[in-house]
């Protein structure tokens, strides 16, 4: 750091804290000190506590000289963080900030480095060390050695992924003023680390909870629950601004505040991650040793750390006084958490939580008369925030040392390659998923013959011989041997085994009719969620590959008749999405056929091209271009075989119109993942409707009515479920997902049913739960089960499909399904209503499933479609575009929500 940056803390500081606190200061919320003493960093706490903090350096600016009132004792805006921490960063030699991505509302995401002036002076060069122990192949291990002497450990504090867990925020302003601040023993720690803070990693949903907060409080904070301030309306501060949960979005990176932060990540790759959240307001404060599950792929060096910085941050909460927990909810299982991703990554990833959430507001009272406060939360936050900086600071050189031996340990231990063939629609999709988290993904330079065994092998076959199979040049390629050989294996194998002991106290708590404590899904399989075939091979196949080649798209071949697009993954519908936004007329085959040597599935788009006027080829290799896809021109079809170009088969495409229903009753999640796919990843032309303004919209602008699961029975009358139920014989097509579904069948819009507890014999007097005395335990255990719901916590199931159905258009083979909960729908037995069912033996290809659960899902309908008059309700008993990494069901929504209207299934406006 130079000498003329540490003078910027004399008049230009001075003069910004002495301007925002005259500015900002709000003395109904904060007590202004008596004259001459400064106002403590966080307000006063509802116990009386005293925060243990070293001396602090009086000329580096506070929050509360800034801001003009002490931290907890009011919500401060993004832009007023982000000013404080660019005072900060002008005022002091330790702090350094820049920007790393920006928001989809357009707000900066910042990153923040905290260290001793002379780390930040060789910032580059230590950032460039870190690389080059996340990769042992970069260096020899005698420099590798030479690293980890004169390299300081790297820590990432990050606040606020969940909006409406507000105090994060607050904190991370504290963290970063006292590590900048500090004097004596914790400002010579920083020497041994570099602190990068992450202030805010949601800001679009926090602005939306302090915003609907500030509007909804009176003049004072009002701590009795049932106030208005504690209750946030539809869709809540939670998310991001499509309403997509960003800590269950590491691992899929749909999102590009995500894909931002990863790219930050892999800049740095830190040694220690830890994400501060908040959980009810009724708990204490949560660090680790995590809960079981842990995920298998997590190397023990990682876990070893867990009980070092639980050990510390307990000392540092009983000297307070203040009580916490640990192991019991939060686990280290599924890996797109913003504690698990960075663990498979090498780092110590670590959650804290904090009670509060979005009920808490700035003062909450407690069942037991107390009152939790923001300060108090932010003190907890704060604490935890130090105590884990100065614990790594204390084993820095250990830390480094075992995570790069972590990243060292896969090219040791014997290896395995998943193949997939890039033919597959979503292959190239994958691939680049992978790649963008740093994953090497090769391509085969020749084509191979190799023993393999396929990956989706029959749940409960075991571990099948290889065989051999031939794979063209091309075939993607990614190996285990590599420094993320662990998320690899994590990411793509079908399974992540959980111990016995946590499944045996799960069967208890099931037998016990208890809630599980399985706390995500157990399932995630990438090949799975993208349906792909995939096979493992034994070895280091993907060494001798070639680094993934630029895709090829556009027009191929010649001709003027017009051009053929087969399915190619969720891009298709991005091209016929923006067809449909430029009026260019298009059709779609619902059969297969055949051009020449040229093979065209189900599903595959034909653009006319005299009919489109002289300026659509140009738009066409525009949109083609964009999305990566290719497209043959053809002079003619007279040799086509299977369908001719003219056939009822080559549906002609219309435009359609879509609304898609959101508001109160809605569930916020389900309706974000919709609209992120339609919005952003498809582009097709819709229109986001309210719930509570549905009756005084007219329905016959719409050919497709889109309703996500939710609760819909207190906010649609009988009056508009008529009025629904003319639109779908009129020719609607009514899309239902989830609880939507149940809705539709108790308004009886739907005849297809869902599984009910089976009746008691009326000859029997005996209560339903009543047991006889002969019975044995087990055969009293299996009759209380087969009465009440079985939750299944996110399993995926092997499904059979209906080929020639208008909603399976560019699946070449059944996609499985990510199935939770406990709503089951029956099959009716009609091949055009049952589009996709479980299979009918060992349904559960993946994940966990009680076997009585399983049992009552084979067969069952996952995707239904019932003719209603002209029109037709279309079934989905799960999320098709589950947390938007499950596109295997997908083009089952898209086929439905773009073609239903013109392939039989509705039209008629």
């Amino acid at each position: 750091m130079s000498s003329n940056r540490v003078r910027k803390t004399s008049l230009l500081t001075l003069a910004l804290v002495l301007t925002a606190a005259l500015s900002y200061a709000d003395p109904t919320l904060a007590a202004a000190p008596p004259q001459g003493q400064p106002q403590p960093l966080v307000a006063p706490l509802s116990r009386g506590e005293t925060l243990d903090l070293p001396p602090l350096d009086e000329k580096v600016p506070s929050p509360a000289a800034f801001l003009g009132y002490p931290l907890g004792a009011r919500f401060t805006s993004w832009d007023r963080i982000v000013a404080y921490l660019e005072a900060l960063d002008a005022a002091s030699a330790r702090v350094k900030m820049w920007e790393y991505g920006h928001t989809y509302e357009g707000r900066p995401l910042k990153l923040l480095a905290v260290s001793a002036p002379e780390n930040l002076e060789r910032l580059e060069e230590i950032r460039k060390d870190v690389q080059r122990l996340a990769d042992p192949a970069a260096s020899s291990a005698a420099e590798r050695e030479r690293i980890l002497r004169r390299t300081p450990l790297v820590v990432w504090l990050a606040y606020g992924v969940h909006g409406n867990e507000s105090s994060s925020a607050e904190a991370a302003m504290g963290a970063a003023y006292v590590l900048a601040a500090a004097q004596g023993e914790t400002g010579e720690m920083l020497k041994d680390v570099v602190v990068l803070i992450d202030p805010l990693q949601n800001p679009d949903g926090r602005e939306r909870y302090v915003n609907g907060y500030r509007e909804r409080k009176g003049d004072e904070a009002n701590a009795r629950r049932a106030a208005a301030e504690h209750w946030e309306p539809w869709p809540g501060g939670r998310q991001n601004h499509y309403l997509i949960d960003l800590n269950r979005d590491w691992a899929w990176a749909s999102q590009q505040e995500t894909r931002q932060r990863i790219a930050a990540y892999r800049s740095w790759e830190p040694q220690v991650y830890v994400d501060f959240h908040e959980m009810g307001s009724e708990n204490s404060y949560f660090f680790p040793p995590s809960a079981e599950p842990i995920n298998p792929q997590i190397d023990r060096r990682v876990l070893s750390w867990l009980d070092t910085f639980g050990r510390a941050n307990a000392a540092a909460f009983d000297r307070q006084g203040w009580v916490y927990f640990k192991e019991e909810n939060y686990d280290l299982f599924y890996p797109g958490y913003g504690d698990s991703y960075p663990s498979l990554r090498g780092a110590v990833g670590m959650t804290y939580e904090v009670a509060g959430g979005g009920r808490a507001g700035v003062a909450l009272a407690l069942p037991d008369g107390g009152t939790l406060t923001l300060a108090d939360r932010v003190a907890r936050h704060l604490t935890t925030s130090l105590t884990t900086v100065r614990t790594a600071a204390r084993n820095a050189n250990k830390i480094l040392a075992d995570f790069a031996a972590n990243r060292a340990r896969p090219a040791t231990e014997p290896a395995r390659t998943y193949l997939w063939p890039a033919d597959q629609p979503e292959a190239r999709s994958l691939a680049d998923l992978l790649a963008l988290h740093g994953v090497h993904v090769r391509q085969l330079k020749q084509s191979a013959e190799v023993p393999v065994r396929d990956l989706a092998r029959p749940k409960g076959t075991g571990e099948a011989q290889p065989q051999p199979r031939r794979f063209a040049a091309g075939t993607y390629a990614v190996s285990t041997a590599q420094p993320l050989g662990n998320l690899v294996q994590s990411l793509l194998e079908i399974d992540s085994p959980m111990s016995q002991s946590f499944v045996d106290r799960q069967r208890q708590r099931l037998e016990q009719n208890l809630d599980a404590e399985f706390y995500d899904i157990t399932a995630w399989s990438l090949p799975l969620a993208f349906n792909l075939r995939t096979w493992v091979a034994s070895g280091d196949l993907a060494s001798d590959g070639r680094p993934l080649a630029e895709p090829s798209a556009g027009i191929q071949g010649e001709g003027d008749l017009g051009w053929l697009v087969p399915p190619q993954g969720i891009a298709s519908y991005r091209l016929a999405a923006g067809l449909q936004k430029r009026k260019i007329q298009y059709r779609v085959a619902l059969a297969g056929f055949s051009a020449g040597p040229l093979t065209y599935p189900a599903g595959t788009l034909f653009i006319p091209s005299r009919i489109n006027g002289a300026g659509a080829r140009d738009t066409l290799q525009m949109l083609l271009q964009e999305s990566f896809l290719k497209a043959e021109a053809i002079s003619s079809s007279y040799e086509f075989k299977g369908l001719s170009l003219g056939s009822r088969d080559m549906a002609s495409v219309r435009p359609v119109r879509v609304g898609l229903l959101s508001g109160e009753g809605v569930d916020a999640t389900s309706f974000g993942f919709l609209w992120y796919l339609l919005d952003r990843q498809t582009g097709v032309n819709y229109d986001r409707l309210d719930l509570a303004q549905l009756r005084q919209i007219p329905l016959s602008d719409f050919d497709v009515l889109v309703f996500p699961d939710g609760d819909y029975d207190d906010h649609i009358g009988d009056k508009l479920k008529t009025v629904l139920d003319n639109w779908i014989k009129g020719g609607g097509v009514l899309v239902a997902i989830g609880d939507a579904v149940t809705w539709l069948q108790d308004k009886e819009l739907t005849s297809i049913k869902r599984w009910t507890a089976p009746k008691k014999d009326d000859k029997d007097p005996k209560p339903a739960e009543a047991s006889d005395p002969e019975d044995s335990g087990d055969d009293a255990t299996a009759k209380q089960l087969a009465q009440r719901p079985i939750f299944t916590p996110g399993a995926v199931l092997s499904t059979h499909m209906q080929p020639r159905h208008p909603l399976t258009l560019g699946l070449d083979h059944s996609p499985d399904v990510l199935y939770e909960g406990s709503n089951v729908l029956k099959a009716t037995g009609d091949p055009r209503q049952d589009v996709l069912t479980a299979d009918d033996d060992m349904p559960v290809a993946a994940g966990f499933a009680w076997p009585e659960a399983a049992q009552r899902l084979a067969g069952s309908l996952l995707v239904g479609s019932e003719p209603r008059g002209k029109g037709s309700v279309v079934l989905f008993v799960q999320d098709p575009d589950y947390r938007l990494f499950w596109r295997a069901t997908m083009p089952i929504f898209l086929n439905a929500v773009l073609y239903g209207p013109s392939t039989g299934l509705g039209g008629g406006f």
